[in-house]
């Protein structure tokens, strides 16, 4: 991994997104209220608890764009772009040419290769497709390019492994743009394509605009993920609205794994998997009682190796009561912190003892743990019914 890399990621790993932005670039999402699609769902359901959604990461609700409407997937990794220029110590320049070069490539979404192209051999077909082995937020065929800049295993731009990092892969980029003759001075179109070598490179300059505003919308958060490479990340979507005393679902998806025996231990909690990154929320008014890794790393997938809840954030409702909220790929909050039902406190993700996205969420009673499925049910929340994510 390279020095800034590991800077990227080290800022990401109790922070997510590929994973940071600092909260004192909240402002900037503050002003930008007219763009953001409203995240939380007004309607109640029978038990008058709102439902945890999905359609907001780690980059923010979703915004419109020069009159293109990104999603909020789109948004974080756009963000992943900006904040990787702005640990290189590059201008904002560079992560406009590099959102435009995104956006023509591949709509700015992280896509595998289901190695179907007649251009590439057997053996050529088989190593591109493991591709398909790594998060992804859709599937192409060209040749063997993946990633958000459709970058080629074959070109020399990486293994398929590190290729499918988006922090990796836009640390390539830049690699090569800086490495372009007066790269900061020579149109968008030029620069990028002596990087893309594309067959389609006049298409570039067409999301100049874009990539602008963009570039405008994220340069704070990327400035303030490079100046503070650790800490929670900002609290950029919006929490649901929760009346007072109220008990909700802390996330969207579907129980994969309940309270009890497994594998010979107690699984002391219920899991929910849904997308990565689907936010994550308090289940009641609480005060925080720890927001931080608990495993040996948290900037990447952890495993079955691996001890620790990863990510974990923890709530105190009083009176002997507390929640756990695990294997998050960022939190949003800090210990000591008052949050109320709704709060948005991470995202879900796979880090610590795990295998899969998901939330690991507890319940425990002086410290004890008790199943969550029916203590909710009785406060009206039912884990197992459609929450539609």
């Amino acid at each position: 991994m390279s020095g800034t890399t590991a800077r990227v990621a080290d800022s990401y790993a109790r922070a997510g997104l590929w994973r940071a932005a600092s909260p004192c670039a909240l402002p900037v999402f503050a002003g930008l209220t007219l763009l953001l699609i409203p995240l939380a769902v007004m309607g109640a359901r029978a038990a008058s608890t709102p439902t945890a959604s999905s359609a907001c990461s780690i980059g923010g609700t979703a915004a419109t764009v020069t009159g293109i409407e990104l999603d909020a997937v789109q948004m974080g990794h756009a963000q992943t772009i900006a904040t990787v220029a702005a640990a290189r110590g590059l201008d904002p320049y560079a992560a406009t040419v590099a959102l435009a070069t995104a956006y023509q490539e591949s709509r700015i979404r992280m896509l595998a290769n289901d190695g179907s192209s007649p251009e590439l051999t057997a053996e050529q077909a088989a190593v591109t497709a493991t591709s398909l082995q790594h998060p992804h937020d859709g599937i192409g065929s060209d040749h063997d390019s993946v990633n958000t800049f459709q970058q080629r295993w074959l070109a020399g731009w990486g293994t398929l492994a590190e290729l499918m990092d988006p922090v990796y892969a836009a640390e390539e980029f830049y690699a090569r743009l800086v490495e372009v003759p007066d790269w900061q001075t020579i149109p968008l179109t030029q620069a990028a394509q002596a990087v893309q070598v594309s067959a389609a490179g006049g298409a570039y300059a067409r999301w100049m605009p874009l990539a602008r505003e963009l570039t405008a919308m994220l340069w704070p958060t990327a400035l303030a993920a490079a100046a503070a490479p650790s800490g929670p990340a900002p609290a950029v979507c919006p929490g649901l609205p929760v009346a007072a005393g109220s008990w909700i679902r802390p996330t969207a998806g579907t129980v994969t794994s309940g309270y009890g025996s497994r594998w010979g231990t107690l699984h002391a909690g219920v899991d929910i998997a849904g997308p990565h990154n689907t936010p994550v929320y308090a289940a009641a008014d609480g005060t925080v009682l720890r927001a931080e890794c608990t495993s040996d790393y948290c900037d990447r997938d952890g495993s079955l190796s691996l001890a620790g809840y990863g990510n974990l954030v923890e709530l105190d409702h009083g009176g002997g009561l507390a929640t756990r909220y695990a294997h998050l790929s960022a939190f949003t909050v800090t210990a000591g912190q008052r949050v109320s039902a709704g709060a948005l406190l991470g995202f879900q993700g796979s880090t610590g003892n795990s295998t899969a996205v998901h939330l690991h969420f507890e319940v425990r009673q002086d410290g004890a743990p008790v199943d969550p499925v029916p203590w909710l049910a009785d406060r009206g929340v039912d884990l197992h019914a459609s929450d539609g994510a």
